[in-house]
């Protein structure tokens, strides 16, 4: 890439002014086997290095960092803003400085997460899967004639009057 900004005559020759700093190209990072993508935690230890991701139903997300200086995890909430963890919901346990945490999405979501010990700090993170609703499945409606069929209430009702009859229709009244 050209970076020259200026070339500035000089007695001894031409001095080329440059506002970048030269590198060679970095390399592609490598995913671990397994993962489609990777979320780590970013440089200032209080964030994930990738807050959001839009995914493919059937690809797997890893959560994975090693020797950090804090501890961090991963917990499954059930709204955004929430601070606490969703019971029952996915989590990749108690806070470890290093951490390597899969999930393999197999419906279609939108799975919000948090850092538990940096939640109030705004450590947050969503993996939008598919197209981030999950499909519900509509019940088929009762037949309304299927509920005016006597069932449970005329069979107690018959036995309750069998049972009167049992017990008063043998006595006698005396005048």
């Amino acid at each position: 890439a050209n970076v020259v900004l200026a070339d500035v005559p000089a007695s001894n020759g031409v001095i080329h002014v440059i506002d970048k700093v030269l590198m060679p190209p970095a390399d592609e990072p490598t995913l671990p086997e397994g993962c489609d993508y990777l979320v780590g935690v970013d440089e200032s230890g209080y964030a994930y290095d990738t807050p959001e991701l839009s995914i493919d139903v059937g690809q797997t997300v890893c959560w994975i960092w090693e020797d950090e200086s804090m501890a961090h995890n991963v917990a499954q909430i059930e709204n955004e803003g929430d601070t606490t963890r969703m019971l029952g919901g996915k989590y990749s346990g108690m806070s470890m400085t290093s951490v390597d945490y899969r999930v393999t999405f197999d419906e279609n979501q939108t799975f919000l997460y948090i850092c538990e010990p940096h939640a109030t700090m705004d450590m947050v993170g969503k993996v939008i899967v598919g197209t981030g609703v999950m499909e519900v499945v509509d019940e088929p409606e009762e037949d309304s004639e299927s509920n005016s069929v006597p069932g449970f209430t005329a069979g107690l009702s018959g036995m309750a009057l069998a049972a009167a009859v049992i017990m008063f229709g043998g006595r006698k009244t005396e005048l």
